[in-house]
């Protein structure tokens, strides 16, 4: 899915304005999906000032620092491809370098992981299965979840790709 993304700012004059209009800079294939970097932060409170574009990167780093907030969407390919590339190359699908788990994925497990973060997340389109300790949590569009620091992964087990949107707020070591 292209994302649009409006970032505003103040002008010298004081004035409010659209800074940047366009499609996210950090459209980042990881192989399972497509991250598209909106925007992060690495320090808490964060800053509202300055030109740079946090999101204009070209690794996908899967959660923020302690005091860092990332916000993002994914495109969840369905399952089945990517098990079947899983099966054709058991060493696991190729992100080519452009993804840091932070060692939060579990070695032997696909797709399960646990970050320290404060996650919001909502899905955008289609539907996908958050699988937890307990069991499958099946969710569709319009569905939101508050990811509390636990150990999950997401499957899309349709055909279509889901996309959701992901707030992640690092806990500060808390």
């Amino acid at each position: 899915m292209a994302v649009r993304r409006l970032v505003t700012g103040n002008g010298l004059d004081g004035k409010s304005r659209a800074e940047v209009d366009g499609p996210t800079p950090g459209n980042i294939d990881v192989g399972r999906g497509i991250f598209d970097e909106l925007w992060r932060t690495t320090t808490f409170p964060p800053s509202v000032t300055g030109r740079d574009d946090p999101a204009d990167v070209d690794i996908a780093v899967l959660q923020p620092g302690a005091n860092g907030i990332a916000w993002r969407c994914v495109t969840f390919r369905p399952w089945a491809e990517v098990e079947a590339e899983l099966k054709a190359n058991p060493e696991g699908i190729a992100a080519d370098g452009k993804f840091d788990d932070g060692q939060a994925m579990e070695p032997g497990n696909p797709g399960w992981h646990t970050t320290d973060t404060l996650d919001f997340a909502l899905v955008v389109s289609g539907e996908i299965d958050l699988e937890l300790d307990d069991g499958v949590h099946h969710l569709k569009a319009g569905d939101a979840v508050v990811q509390r620091a636990t150990r999950h992964a997401w499957r899309n087990r349709t055909d279509e790709p889901c996309v959701m949107s992901f707030v992640l707020i690092g806990r500060g070591g808390g």
